[in-house]
């Protein structure tokens, strides 16, 4: 195997993979209390994600479509699968930042109003969608590697979010999670939430399509691909 698809797989499979054990429970606390606070303990957490993310991003643009192609979507298929995961990665992503959940590390109130009545986890099901979007349209296996991280840790990190808030937040957050969802529109959809837009919120969704509509018109330019 190419040595350079090695290395991408390898950083691939250890950027979330140290975010989820940095993140669990007991290492965390344990973290926190050797290092003397939850704001150092937050500074080596960004270290290590810098540590192991850059490095594979490095490796892996001068060596995009390396390894066996695995799949080949037809081109109307591909882009009816990722150009609407990518709208709702944008959105998810831009909305966010009007709306703090308590699920982040910016936490707000446990309140489902905005994008957190389409799902809790925002920023987390941005990354899913982003990763599964790319994923979709690129077959190679390092390339595979490369976006499926973004899906991986999206999932897995907002179920791991959740398990350790709840044991830390304790009844607030509870509720909260009983009248919202991870994936995106299923407490809609269960009848267990409503879709609560306000002025900001429409606002916000405005200038998600904007940014959307943005980098597929220039995504040629700024990735050499086009996606039209």
């Amino acid at each position: 195997m190419n040595s350079n698809l090695i290395l991408i797989v390898a950083f691939s499979l250890l950027f979330p993979a140290t975010h989820m054990l940095l993140s669990h429970g007991r290492i965390r606390e344990t973290l926190v209390r050797v290092l003397g606070g939850e704001w150092r303990f937050r500074g080596v957490y960004t270290l290590v994600s810098f540590l192991t993310f850059f490095p594979l991003v490095f490796i892996w643009w001068p060596n995009r479509q390396l390894g066996p192609r695995l799949w080949e979507l037809p081109v109307w298929l591909e882009r009816a699968i990722s150009l609407p995961l990518m709208l709702l990665a944008v959105v998810l992503f831009v909305m966010m930042l009007a709306a703090p959940s308590p699920a982040s590390m910016r936490p707000g109130a446990p309140v489902a109003r905005g994008i957190l009545s389409v799902t809790r986890h925002p920023m987390n099901m941005a990354f899913a969608c982003f990763g599964l979007a790319h994923v979709a349209a690129n077959g190679y296996l390092g390339d595979v590697f490369f976006f499926g991280q973004f899906a991986v840790l999206g999932l897995a990190g907002a179920f791991h979010q959740d398990a350790r808030l709840a044991r830390t937040r304790g009844e607030p957050f509870l509720e909260f999670m009983a009248a919202t969802s991870v994936l995106p529109f299923a407490a809609i959809l269960q009848g267990r939430q409503r879709l609560a837009a306000d002025r900001r919120t429409l606002t916000a969704l405005l200038a998600a399509i904007a940014v959307f509509v943005a980098l597929v018109l220039l995504h040629h330019t700024l990735f050499g691909v086009a996606v039209l």
